[in-house]
């Protein structure tokens, strides 16, 4: 693929008025190719100038005023609407970057003095048909609605309720053929449709100005920033090796792609890594093969789901019963666990400690990640006590290394004061901002607490903590130190330092 031909950034101009759309586009001119003009969203009065737009902008530009019914704000009427496409498209100027490059139509809006203006000035047509809540139940006969004029470009939205009609929506996108046209899937289901638009055939991929406040056009938007600086958008072509990260809805504030897309641009790794939120981790594992990925990271609550679907598991996710990170070796995949590794450097890192033999701490939770943590603490010689809401679960995870167990709740209050040099808290509760699953414990302020939750990167528990004189850790350390592991395994080669070095971002 040729650079001209990738697919390009298509930065989405919401603002009130033409001057605050241009001011946003300056900040990010160096990253997009084209520009939107939501002409929709403008103040009434700003819509008499927006004939102006393209040769202001100085980049190809699109024209759109969506409407209500296609979750837009245009409601004046489709006479009115008529009458500001007719002016902004009349009157066209010698040089071609003066006029707009392309106008976006519905399939319903029929308006032949719009589309004569456009085949004789040079302005291709976008022909859209939005799903704004579902996908079509036959999604070719959807798309031959787009495709009646073959100088027209069909752009085809849907917005997957689940994960199992993203997989429908990606199955029949790469099985297309390949012309000028945009697919997208919308929501939090369809972010691989925009992270990976060259892979399903799309001209380009739209994108929202959000680091500077402006209004996000459409569910799922990525920043052109983190487009280009997380998933290396101006990087990629048709021989990317694509890895997931396997998960559910949270995994949106992941910081995996960060960090390791930002270590396959530092070592020329012509690989990324793109988030899939699915329901089930078989259909996490549906997307990675369709898309033909080599592997991936897997996180709650999937990494005990995965087990089955492997051929080979290593020592330690045989030992923890939970895998992190999948390898596809010699035609089936293989499963590793990177967390308790992870865990066990930061955690000493955290301590500043060689060694944690006799250490008393307290592990609350029994999931998928508490059993790498408890292997870890096991291995490094500490003596541990299990809190879970789930008795037995608790009960079972702490047997297993001659661990002690008991509820998690205020009847644990004594036990917690015996194991308090380490608190490590390893469930999700925290991650929303309200939860403290040890609410009812006082800390004394000798505790040493870790949270495996890097978002917030301050939990409630750890505030509370911190503010009891706690030194206090997040999982931010441990999440550098078991990507590198995962690099390791994916790459065959050791890890670059960056893993090591990059700073969690304020944002997180």
């Amino acid at each position: 693929m040729e650079k001209n031909d990738r697919p390009k950034i298509c930065i989405c101009l919401t603002g009130e008025t033409i001057a605050e759309d241009l001011r946003i586009l300056e900040r990010y001119r160096s990253m997009v190719d084209y520009a939107e003009l939501r002409a929709d969203c403008l103040d009434p009065n700003e819509r008499f100038y927006i004939r102006s737009f393209p040769e202001k902008a100085g980049l190809p530009c699109i024209l759109t005023i969506r409407r209500l019914q296609d979750g837009g704000k245009f409601e004046d009427g489709e006479g009115v609407r008529l009458v500001l496409f007719a002016k902004a498209l009349s009157f066209p100027k010698a040089e071609a970057s003066a006029n707009y490059a392309f106008v976006d139509l519905e399939c319903d809006f029929k308006a032949p003095v719009v589309e004569e203006a456009c085949h004789t000035f040079g302005t291709r047509i976008v022909r859209s048909l939005i799903y704004r809540d579902s996908l079509p139940e036959n999604l070719d006969t959807a798309y031959d609605q787009l495709t009646l004029e073959e100088d027209e470009i069909p752009k085809l939205t849907v917005n997957p309720q689940n994960s199992a009609d993203f997989i429908r929506f990606l199955e029949w996108s790469l099985q297309r053929p390949k012309r000028d046209q945009i697919l997208i899937a919308r929501g939090p289901y369809g972010i691989v449709s925009r992270i990976l638009a060259w892979r399903l055939g799309s001209m380009w991929t739209y994108a929202s100005p959000l680091q500077y406040g402006m209004e996000m056009a459409a569910p799922g938007h990525f920043d052109p920033q983190d487009l280009v600086n997380i998933y290396n958008f101006d990087l990629v072509d048709p021989d990317t090796v694509i890895y997931t990260l396997i998960g559910q809805h949270s995994i949106a504030q992941s910081l995996s792609p960060y960090l390791h897309n930002t270590a396959f641009r530092k070592m020329g790794k012509n690989a990324l890594l793109v988030p899939t939120p699915v329901d089930s981790f078989s259909d996490g594992l549906k997307i990675l093969e369709m898309l033909g990925g080599k592997g991936a990271a897997i996180t709650v609550p999937f990494k005990e789901d995965v087990l089955p679907f492997l051929a080979i598991h290593s020592t330690d996710v045989k030992r923890i019963g939970a895998c992190n990170t999948l390898v596809w070796r010699d035609s089936a995949w293989a499963g590793y666990n990177t967390d308790a590794d992870g865990f066990e450097r930061s955690l000493l890192e955290f301590l500043g400690k060689q060694d944690i033999s006799g250490c008393r701490a307290t592990l609350i939770g029994a999931g998928g990640a508490a059993k790498s943590i408890a292997l870890a603490l096991f291995r490094k010689g500490a003596h541990a006590l299990v809190l879970n809401r789930t008795y037995s679960a608790g009960r079972d995870l702490a047997r297993k290394y001659d661990f002690s167990y008991t509820h998690l709740d205020d009847r644990a209050i004594d036990q917690i004061s015996e194991y308090s040099n380490l608190i490590v808290q390893a469930t999700s509760l925290g991650m929303k901002g309200e939860s403290d699953p040890i609410n009812f414990y006082e800390f004394k302020g000798s505790e040493a607490v870790f949270d495996l939750i890097y978002h917030p990167s301050k939990t409630v528990l750890l505030k509370r903590a911190e503010a009891a004189g706690c030194r206090t850790i997040n999982g931010y350390k441990m999440l550098c130190y078991q990507a590198a592991g995962q690099y390791k395994l994916w790459m065959n080669e050791p890890p670059p330092d960056i893993y090591a070095q990059l700073e969690q971002p304020e944002s997180s």
